[in-house]
């Protein structure tokens, strides 16, 4: 799902496809789920030693060991809170980290017509335990999915063709026919490089996302 911060706005990156596609491999985050860690950061503001700003730059500095498994979610929070200041239970550190999410309902709709029509649909995301407990138990549209790749999880992280490499492998794909969707350009770079067919989705231009991925269906 990427660091702690927010991507910046990106128009679609889309290359020729030699077939036509069923298979999907999605991003999570700002493709299915936008989300705002500024909201982490006002709910730790009371209960914190330091300015929320310097708070949201402190954790961001852990997220990469975290979302690519060096480091466990307990050990995360522990670190966290000792940097920031952090008194509170590590509950309600986790809680706040969480909650931080809103369903892109245009591509939900989009990802439900697509299963209804025979679609496959699989998921790969830099994340985090975290985040994945959490969307996973309140937003039934991941439950269509059929298969999933999270960086912790396999200790890789995008845009490191490894992680492209293993989860061709793992989920079985056809790069040819599978339609690769992502917000950031450098993860579609990558899934080019794998023989993936990219397109980058950008949250505030649904409609040139439908106009581009229909010519592939």
């Amino acid at each position: 799902m990427g660091r702690l911060t927010s991507p910046e706005d990106s128009d679609s990156i889309h290359c020729a496809v030699p077939a036509m596609s069923n298979t999907f491999l999605f991003d999570i985050g700002n493709v299915i789920i936008a989300f705002d860690f500024g909201i982490a950061a006002r709910r730790l503001a009371p209960h914190i030693e330091i300015p929320a700003e310097e708070a949201l730059q402190e954790v961001t500095q852990l997220s990469i060991p975290l979302e690519v498994g060096e480091l466990s979610t307990d050990e995360f929070i522990e670190l966290a809170s000792a940097r920031i200041g952090f008194k509170g239970s590590s509950d309600f550190f986790r809680n706040s980290i969480a909650d931080i999410f809103e369903l892109n309902m245009p591509i939900v709709r989009f990802i439900e017509e697509q299963k209804k029509s025979g679609a496959t649909l699989h998921l790969l995301s830099n994340t985090n335990d975290i985040h994945v407990s959490f969307f996973e138990a309140n937003y039934p549209v991941f439950d269509l999915f059929e298969g999933r790749v999270y960086s912790h999880e396999v200790r890789l992280m995008k845009p490191d063709p490894a992680i492209f490499k293993h989860s061709i492998e793992k989920l079985k794909l056809d790069p040819g026919t599978t339609i690769y969707i992502d917000d950031k350009p450098e993860n579609c770079e990558a899934g080019k490089e794998a023989g993936l067919i990219p397109i980058q989705y950008n949250i505030d231009k649904h409609d040139a996302f439908l106009a581009e991925v229909t010519k592939h269906l």
